[in-house]
């Protein structure tokens, strides 16, 4: 099926509410459309599927801007299979949202924290669309894990796990330690198990050697899993 990705902005916009600050606005989605949509969520968590992606369907011909009817529905497809089907809705959605932010924006500068709740539906889908592509296109997944760290450096959904993993596939432990350094501190797994990864592989051993040290005591669990033989 075909989406229409180019909307007014009279339907979907992005606009600054501070100097560094922007968020989206939807000006049409009021609370009686939330409300048709957190029902839809219900019956998709008790397995109602059908009835589900009906009212997700009818939230997207009736409100083609509302991100989070488009992930829903997703969601469904691929719950039942319909690998391409999610694949399609999870793209458009991503591109409605891009197609939203006006020429001032400036990723290097500007920021569209999460913190904002109308930044969550786009912010999801571009979630969601990046773990779609991680096992076909690295390079697009890391396209977008970056875009987002990038606009929402608090990270508060964990990607830059997935931008460590996709730095791996391709090849560069240099840009995990890098990303590690940045995140400094942090205690999530894969920056602290994958930085003494990539750190091995370039050839870093007593540096290897120390961040294992600190790893082990900070993750321990973490460590007995690894060490197992099955």
């Amino acid at each position: 099926m075909k989406y229409n990705t180019k909307l007014s902005t009279d339907l979907i916009r992005v606009v600054p509410v501070s100097k560094k600050e922007w968020q989206f606005e939807f000006p049409r989605l009021e609370n009686r459309v939330y409300e048709v949509l957190d029902s839809a969520i219900d019956q998709l968590e008790e397995g109602d599927l059908s009835k589900a992606i009906t009212d997700f369907q009818l939230l997207i011909q009736g409100f083609p801007e509302f991100l989070d009817a488009y992930h829903h529905l997703a969601m469904a497809y691929d719950e039942l299979g319909k690998h391409d089907q999610a694949r399609e809705l999870w793209q458009a959605a991503s591109e409605i949202g891009k197609n939203a932010f006006p020429d001032a924006f400036r990723g290097s500068k500007h920021r569209l924290p999460w913190i904002i709740l109308e930044n969550r539906q786009f912010l999801r889908v571009c979630h969601a669309w990046g773990l779609e592509l991680l096992n076909d296109n690295t390079l697009g997944a890391l396209k977008i894990f970056r875009d987002m760290l990038s606009m929402n450096p608090n990270d508060n959904q964990g990607i830059r796990a997935l931008a460590i993993d996709c730095y791996f596939r391709l090849g560069k432990p240099e840009k995990v330690v890098s990303l590690c350094n940045r995140y400094r501190g942090d205690t999530m797994e894969q920056l602290v198990y994958g930085r003494v990864l990539a750190l091995f592989q370039l050839g870093k051993l007593e540096d290897a050697r120390v961040a294992l040290q600190d790893a082990i005591r900070w993750l321990p669990n973490v460590a007995g899993e690894l060490v197992k033989k099955t």
